[in-house]
Protein backbone atom coordinates (compact mmCIF):
# COMPACT_ATOMS: atom_id res chain seq x y z
CA UNK A 1 0.00 0.00 0.00
CA UNK A 2 1.53 3.12 -0.94
CA UNK A 3 -0.78 5.81 0.32
CA UNK A 4 -3.75 6.18 2.59
CA UNK A 5 -7.37 7.29 0.95
CA UNK A 6 -8.51 9.86 3.00
CA UNK A 7 -12.35 9.28 2.68
CA UNK A 8 -11.16 5.72 4.25
CA UNK A 9 -9.62 7.66 7.32
CA UNK A 10 -12.56 9.75 8.02
CA UNK A 11 -14.69 6.82 7.83
CA UNK A 12 -12.72 4.94 10.06
CA UNK A 13 -12.25 7.66 12.74
CA UNK A 14 -16.23 8.17 12.20
CA UNK A 15 -16.61 4.61 13.04
CA UNK A 16 -14.22 4.81 16.18
CA UNK A 17 -16.17 7.78 17.50
CA UNK A 18 -19.36 6.47 16.98
CA UNK A 19 -19.16 3.01 18.39
CA UNK A 20 -20.38 1.21 15.04
CA UNK A 21 -21.19 1.30 11.57
CA UNK A 22 -24.95 3.01 11.51
CA UNK A 23 -24.18 5.64 13.76
CA UNK A 24 -20.95 6.88 11.63
CA UNK A 25 -22.92 6.79 8.47
CA UNK A 26 -25.10 9.34 10.30
CA UNK A 27 -22.72 11.36 10.95
CA UNK A 28 -20.39 11.26 7.67
CA UNK A 29 -24.20 11.37 5.12
CA UNK A 30 -23.37 7.51 4.22
CA UNK A 31 -25.32 4.41 4.74
CA UNK A 32 -24.65 1.50 7.03
CA UNK A 33 -23.40 -0.64 4.15
CA UNK A 34 -21.45 2.22 2.55
CA UNK A 35 -19.63 2.59 5.52
CA UNK A 36 -19.03 -1.41 6.04
CA UNK A 37 -18.16 -1.85 2.47
CA UNK A 38 -15.09 1.37 2.68
CA UNK A 39 -14.14 -0.38 6.15
CA UNK A 40 -13.90 -3.33 4.22
CA UNK A 41 -11.97 -2.26 1.56
CA UNK A 42 -9.34 -0.18 3.56
CA UNK A 43 -9.14 -3.70 5.99
CA UNK A 44 -7.86 -4.94 2.66
CA UNK A 45 -5.94 -2.97 1.34
CA UNK A 46 -3.61 -2.47 4.74
CA UNK A 47 -4.17 -6.13 5.22
CA UNK A 48 -5.17 -5.82 8.81
CA UNK A 49 -8.32 -5.63 10.69
CA UNK A 50 -8.95 -2.39 12.34
CA UNK A 51 -12.20 -3.21 14.25
CA UNK A 52 -13.85 -5.82 15.96
CA UNK A 53 -17.09 -6.76 16.14
CA UNK A 54 -18.74 -8.10 19.44
CA UNK A 55 -22.32 -8.07 20.28
CA UNK A 56 -21.50 -5.21 22.76
CA UNK A 57 -20.62 -3.11 19.75
CA UNK A 58 -17.47 -2.33 17.82
CA UNK A 59 -13.92 -1.73 18.79
CA UNK A 60 -10.53 -1.00 17.82
CA UNK A 61 -8.33 -3.47 17.34
CA UNK A 62 -4.88 -3.56 18.27
CA UNK A 63 -3.80 -2.29 14.45
CA UNK A 64 -6.68 0.73 14.93
CA UNK A 65 -5.26 1.74 18.24
CA UNK A 66 -2.08 2.55 16.12
CA UNK A 67 -3.32 4.20 13.41
CA UNK A 68 -6.40 6.05 14.86
CA UNK A 69 -4.06 8.96 15.62
CA UNK A 70 -2.49 9.31 12.56
CA UNK A 71 -5.95 8.84 10.80
CA UNK A 72 -6.42 12.04 13.35
CA UNK A 73 -3.71 13.93 12.04
CA UNK A 74 -3.88 13.61 8.53
CA UNK A 75 -7.31 14.51 8.31
CA UNK A 76 -6.65 17.47 10.31
CA UNK A 77 -3.88 18.53 7.86
CA UNK A 78 -6.21 17.99 4.97
CA UNK A 79 -8.52 19.94 6.25
CA UNK A 80 -6.38 22.80 6.95
CA UNK A 81 -5.07 22.71 3.37
CA UNK A 82 -8.34 22.76 1.91
CA UNK A 83 -9.39 26.23 4.66
CA UNK A 84 -5.92 27.65 3.33
CA UNK A 85 -7.08 27.57 -0.56
CA UNK A 86 -10.57 27.69 0.07
CA UNK A 87 -12.03 29.13 3.17
CA UNK A 88 -15.44 28.43 1.45
CA UNK A 89 -14.59 24.87 1.64
CA UNK A 90 -14.28 24.58 5.23
CA UNK A 91 -15.64 21.20 5.83
CA UNK A 92 -16.41 18.78 8.98
CA UNK A 93 -18.25 17.14 11.58
CA UNK A 94 -17.65 18.63 15.36
CA UNK A 95 -19.01 17.32 18.53
CA UNK A 96 -19.22 20.05 21.01
CA UNK A 97 -20.32 19.49 25.03
CA UNK A 98 -21.83 21.24 27.22
CA UNK A 99 -23.59 21.19 30.46
CA UNK A 100 -28.04 21.32 29.40
CA UNK A 101 -27.86 24.88 31.78
CA UNK A 102 -26.15 26.55 28.91
CA UNK A 103 -28.19 24.89 25.28
CA UNK A 104 -30.52 28.17 25.21
CA UNK A 105 -27.65 30.46 25.44
CA UNK A 106 -25.07 29.08 23.82
CA UNK A 107 -26.19 26.12 22.02
CA UNK A 108 -29.10 27.49 20.15
CA UNK A 109 -27.25 30.43 18.62
CA UNK A 110 -24.00 28.17 17.33
CA UNK A 111 -26.89 25.61 15.86
CA UNK A 112 -28.71 28.37 14.27
CA UNK A 113 -26.00 31.35 13.58
CA UNK A 114 -22.92 29.05 13.18
CA UNK A 115 -24.31 26.82 10.15
CA UNK A 116 -25.55 29.56 8.77
CA UNK A 117 -22.25 30.94 7.85
CA UNK A 118 -20.68 27.22 8.18
CA UNK A 119 -23.06 25.23 6.14
CA UNK A 120 -20.15 22.75 5.25
CA UNK A 121 -19.63 21.85 9.13
CA UNK A 122 -21.73 19.50 11.17
CA UNK A 123 -21.94 20.42 14.56
CA UNK A 124 -23.63 17.80 16.93
CA UNK A 125 -24.32 18.95 21.10
CA UNK A 126 -23.95 16.46 23.50
CA UNK A 127 -24.97 17.28 27.09
CA UNK A 128 -23.45 16.20 30.34
CA UNK A 129 -22.10 17.70 33.22
CA UNK A 130 -18.63 19.12 33.40
CA UNK A 131 -17.00 16.44 34.90
CA UNK A 132 -18.20 13.85 32.43
CA UNK A 133 -17.36 16.54 29.41
CA UNK A 134 -13.41 16.76 30.29
CA UNK A 135 -12.75 13.32 30.46
CA UNK A 136 -14.88 13.17 26.88
CA UNK A 137 -12.45 15.83 25.58
CA UNK A 138 -9.78 14.01 27.21
CA UNK A 139 -10.55 10.54 25.53
CA UNK A 140 -11.47 12.14 22.09
CA UNK A 141 -14.82 11.45 22.50
CA UNK A 142 -16.21 15.21 21.57
CA UNK A 143 -14.02 17.60 19.89
CA UNK A 144 -14.22 20.69 22.63
CA UNK A 145 -16.38 21.47 25.11
CA UNK A 146 -17.90 24.59 27.47
CA UNK A 147 -17.82 23.41 30.93
CA UNK A 148 -17.96 25.04 34.60
CA UNK A 149 -14.75 25.07 35.81
CA UNK A 150 -14.25 22.95 39.25
CA UNK A 151 -13.61 25.31 42.66
CA UNK A 152 -9.47 26.58 41.81
CA UNK A 153 -9.25 24.86 38.64
CA UNK A 154 -7.19 26.84 35.57
CA UNK A 155 -8.30 23.72 33.72
CA UNK A 156 -9.40 25.37 29.81
CA UNK A 157 -9.54 28.95 28.71
CA UNK A 158 -11.64 31.08 30.73
CA UNK A 159 -14.70 32.30 28.99
CA UNK A 160 -16.87 34.35 31.57
CA UNK A 161 -17.41 34.52 35.04
CA UNK A 162 -21.24 33.75 35.39
CA UNK A 163 -23.50 34.81 38.26
CA UNK A 164 -24.88 32.37 40.69
CA UNK A 165 -28.25 33.39 41.69
CA UNK A 166 -31.13 32.18 44.16
CA UNK A 167 -34.38 32.00 42.41
CA UNK A 168 -37.56 31.00 43.44
CA UNK A 169 -41.24 30.53 42.45
CA UNK A 170 -43.21 32.96 40.82
CA UNK A 171 -45.93 33.41 43.55
CA UNK A 172 -45.35 32.37 47.90
CA UNK A 173 -42.78 32.88 50.14
CA UNK A 174 -41.27 28.92 49.84
CA UNK A 175 -37.44 30.62 50.60
CA UNK A 176 -38.78 31.79 54.02
CA UNK A 177 -39.19 27.78 55.29
CA UNK A 178 -36.61 26.20 57.55
CA UNK A 179 -34.58 24.03 56.82
CA UNK A 180 -34.70 25.91 53.46
CA UNK A 181 -36.00 22.89 50.19
CA UNK A 182 -33.66 22.93 47.54
CA UNK A 183 -34.23 21.79 44.38
CA UNK A 184 -30.21 20.87 43.04
CA UNK A 185 -28.18 18.59 40.75
CA UNK A 186 -26.89 15.71 42.03
CA UNK A 187 -24.25 16.00 44.36
CA UNK A 188 -21.42 13.90 42.67
CA UNK A 189 -21.90 16.08 39.32
CA UNK A 190 -22.98 19.21 39.86
CA UNK A 191 -19.95 21.92 39.96
CA UNK A 192 -22.33 24.44 41.79
CA UNK A 193 -23.77 22.79 44.16
CA UNK A 194 -20.58 22.87 46.34
CA UNK A 195 -20.70 26.65 46.52
CA UNK A 196 -24.38 26.18 47.13
CA UNK A 197 -24.38 24.22 50.50
CA UNK A 198 -21.28 26.36 51.69
CA UNK A 199 -22.96 29.55 51.26
CA UNK A 200 -26.22 27.93 53.67
CA UNK A 201 -24.02 26.72 55.82
CA UNK A 202 -21.47 29.82 56.57
CA UNK A 203 -24.95 31.69 56.95
CA UNK A 204 -25.85 29.66 59.44
CA UNK A 205 -29.10 28.42 57.17
CA UNK A 206 -30.60 24.85 57.61
CA UNK A 207 -31.63 23.40 54.54
CA UNK A 208 -33.17 19.59 52.79
CA UNK A 209 -33.22 18.34 49.37
CA UNK A 210 -36.43 18.23 48.19
CA UNK A 211 -36.20 18.17 44.61
CA UNK A 212 -33.07 16.32 42.70
CA UNK A 213 -32.70 16.24 39.08
CA UNK A 214 -29.95 15.89 36.13
CA UNK A 215 -31.89 17.88 34.08
CA UNK A 216 -32.36 21.52 33.82
CA UNK A 217 -36.32 21.75 32.89
CA UNK A 218 -37.05 19.33 35.99
CA UNK A 219 -35.27 21.74 38.25
CA UNK A 220 -37.18 24.44 36.91
CA UNK A 221 -40.55 22.26 37.36
CA UNK A 222 -39.61 21.90 40.57
CA UNK A 223 -40.07 26.06 40.98
CA UNK A 224 -43.19 26.09 38.77
CA UNK A 225 -44.37 23.63 41.09
CA UNK A 226 -43.87 26.01 44.19
CA UNK A 227 -41.69 22.72 45.66
CA UNK A 228 -38.13 24.43 46.48
CA UNK A 229 -35.89 27.27 45.37
CA UNK A 230 -32.53 26.55 43.42
CA UNK A 231 -29.78 28.68 42.25
CA UNK A 232 -28.48 28.55 39.12
CA UNK A 233 -26.03 30.91 36.19
CA UNK A 234 -27.96 34.03 35.85
CA UNK A 235 -28.25 33.76 31.86
CA UNK A 236 -29.83 30.54 32.26
CA UNK A 237 -32.73 31.48 34.51
CA UNK A 238 -36.72 31.55 33.04
CA UNK A 239 -38.45 35.00 32.87
CA UNK A 240 -41.27 33.43 34.99
CA UNK A 241 -39.10 32.71 38.18
CA UNK A 242 -38.47 35.16 40.86
CA UNK A 243 -35.28 36.26 41.66
CA UNK A 244 -34.50 36.15 45.30
CA UNK A 245 -31.65 38.17 46.97
CA UNK A 246 -29.82 38.71 50.35
CA UNK A 247 -31.11 41.99 51.26
CA UNK A 248 -34.68 40.98 50.67
CA UNK A 249 -34.97 37.34 51.11
CA UNK A 250 -32.28 36.63 53.73
CA UNK A 251 -30.22 34.36 51.57
CA UNK A 252 -26.90 34.72 51.52
CA UNK A 253 -24.48 35.62 48.13
CA UNK A 254 -22.52 33.13 46.17
CA UNK A 255 -19.41 32.85 44.45
CA UNK A 256 -19.92 33.15 40.52
CA UNK A 257 -18.90 30.13 38.28
CA UNK A 258 -16.40 30.14 36.15
CA UNK A 259 -17.06 28.93 32.38
CA UNK A 260 -14.30 28.00 30.29
CA UNK A 261 -13.56 26.32 26.89
CA UNK A 262 -12.33 23.39 26.28
CA UNK A 263 -10.11 22.56 22.90
CA UNK A 264 -7.48 19.99 22.96
CA UNK A 265 -3.87 20.84 21.38
CA UNK A 266 -3.35 20.25 17.54
CA UNK A 267 -7.45 20.19 16.91
CA UNK A 268 -8.74 20.07 13.52
CA UNK A 269 -9.38 23.34 11.70
CA UNK A 270 -13.27 22.80 11.58
CA UNK A 271 -12.58 22.41 15.47
CA UNK A 272 -11.25 25.66 15.85
CA UNK A 273 -13.65 27.60 13.74
CA UNK A 274 -16.43 26.32 15.82
CA UNK A 275 -14.37 27.06 18.81
CA UNK A 276 -13.49 31.05 17.62
CA UNK A 277 -17.35 31.33 16.98
CA UNK A 278 -18.02 30.17 20.89
CA UNK A 279 -15.64 32.72 21.56
CA UNK A 280 -17.20 35.46 19.70
CA UNK A 281 -20.08 34.43 20.77
CA UNK A 282 -19.13 35.18 24.67
CA UNK A 283 -17.51 38.50 23.80
CA UNK A 284 -21.04 39.59 22.93
CA UNK A 285 -22.70 38.62 26.12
Amino acid sequence: MQHFDTDALATFVAVADAGGFTAAGMRIGKSQAAVSLIIARFEEQIGRKLFDRTRRGVHLTETGEILIGYARRIIAIEDEALAALDPGAMRGYVRLGMPDDYIELFGKPLIEEFSRANPRIQVEIQCDFSRSLEAMVEHGTINLAIITRAPDSIVGELLRREPLVWYGPPDGQIERQRPLPLALFPEKDCRARPHIVHALTQAGIGWRAAWTSSHLPSIQAALDAGAAVTALPASVVASRHRRLTAEDDGLPSLKPLEIALLVPHGARAAVRTVASFVRSHFQQL
